[in-house]
């Protein structure tokens, strides 16, 4: 005789509806903190542009507007990802701001950047909330909260998402595609295709991320394999990513002659990286670039300093594998690295966050190691940057896309630790 499944009692329904807006209350407090002191450093600093690469991401906006397509200059035209150009064209056009004016607009520097930064605090925000969904989703709710808590005061996200550069809308891009990629689980070919577009969009502001979107596919595919649907999974995010990026290929194609998924500013960034007076940190300007390259175009000499970039890796392997360990420790220094922001403060600061992050992350890492065959590919973006930039310059700017995919397994261990403690209290 088949027995009726007991209907679960009212008072079990109503603790899992309270428990569910105790979360939803919890998160709204960790976003509201999140967009605060993002909008608080967004409106404490000055007027000026502060980073070189800033410079040329109002030059593209503002071509946009102007009508020149995403370049910096008529001799740059592939220098730069088009996607954060075109995300500030659209803040620029509501603020008023009209295009480039006719020469160069590099040096235009009195671009609308308050919008900028308050957009870019609402996208903190919306971050720790992606944070969330896949912490809760791979741990249970307190890691989630944990882990978006973490997020929300990471201080290098905070402050980045006041500045003209790339890190905030490509963290919440990359964030929303491992959201989508995790609830493939079962072969769902929609989570598998928003994947895709969210991390071919993410490319799209970074490119130095496209050879890792296939390298996410394989390794979800990988982990997944016993899983009904992972393969087609893998294959769609892989192939709908590639497609995300074909438009700029082609553009590129009649632009510049050249049909290539990247920019044509590798070479010159990889000869930073390498060439002989290189010492793991940015030093675009300290460089006496060849005489050579005066009067080629973009792609010659993209490829001309590709070559003399490998010309000195291959001359001394040592000396690049000394400078390797060098700009990873750069990377995931806990301190900053130029001396400007090595003040008393900042470094405390910098430390206080850090350090019990990345305690936390090899904790949560080995608590929760039976997981990993689903929650594994969360840890690709940070190898990936890791070995990308022990090869090109070594920064903490380019470490912090990867850590709010870090800080969920920080998150689990939190709530671990938290419940334990709790249940010792009682």
């Amino acid at each position: 005789m088949t027995h009726p499944t007991p209907s679960p009692h009212p008072s079990d329904t109503a603790e899992h509806v309270g428990g569910g807006r105790r979360c939803l209350g919890i998160l709204a407090v960790i976003v509201a903190a999140a967009v605060c002191i993002r909008a608080a450093i967004g409106i404490g600093l000055d007027g000026r542009v502060h980073f070189p690469d800033s410079h040329d991401y109002i030059a593209v906006a503002r071509n946009i507007l102007a009508g020149k397509g995403p370049i910096v200059t008529e001799t740059s035209r592939a220098k730069r990802a088009p996607g954060y150009g075109y995300f500030l064209a659209a803040i620029f056009a509501a603020a008023g701001d009209a295009g480039a004016a006719e020469g160069d607009a590099a040096s235009e520097i009195d671009a609308p950047l308050l919008p900028v930064r308050l957009i870019q605090a609402l996208m903190g925000g919306a971050l720790c909330v992606g944070v969330y969904l896949i912490g809760s989703r791979l741990f249970g709710p307190a890691a989630g909260l944990a882990a978006a808590a973490l997020a929300a005061f990471d201080p290098f996200l905070a402050y980045f998402s006041g500045l003209i550069l790339t890190e905030v809308p490509f963290a919440l891009l990359m964030v929303a595609g491992f959201a989508c990629l995790l609830r493939t689980e079962g072969g769902s070919v929609g989570y598998s295709v928003a994947a895709g577009v969210c991390m071919g969009a993410a490319a799209l502001v970074r490119l130095s991320v496209f050879p890792m979107l296939p390298s996410t596919a394989v390794v979800w595919a990988v982990l997944q394999w016993r899983k009904p649907g992972s393969l087609r999974t893998a294959a769609i995010v892989a192939a709908v990513s590639v497609l995300v990026l074909v438009p700029w290929a082609i553009r590129n194609q009649r632009q510049t002659g050249e049909f290539t998924f990247a920019t044509l500013s590798g070479g010159m960034s990889l000869y930073e990286g390498v060439y002989p007076g290189a010492d793991g940190g940015p030093a675009i300007d300290k460089i006496d670039w060849p005489a050579e390259l005066d009067g080629m175009g973009e792609a010659e000499k993209d490829a001309a300093l590709y070559d003399a970039a490998v010309g000195f890796i291959l001359d001394d392997p040592l000396r690049i594998l000394r400078l390797a360990a060098v700009k990873l420790v750069r990377f995931w220094s806990i301190f900053p690295n130029f001396s400007e922001y090595r003040r008393p403060l900042v470094m405390a600061v910098s430390a206080a966050w850090m350090i019990p992050v990345m305690v936390l992350t090899a904790a949560g890492l080995v608590m929760q190691r039976r997981r990993l065959r689903t929650a594994g590919v969360l840890l690709v973006p940070a190898v990936w940057f890791s070995a990308l930039h022990s090869i090109f310059v070594g920064s903490i700017r380019y470490r912090a896309p990867v850590m709010p995919l870090l800080v969920i397994f920080a998150g689990a261990a939190a709530a671990r630790i938290m419940m334990a403690a709790h249940g010792r209290g009682k």
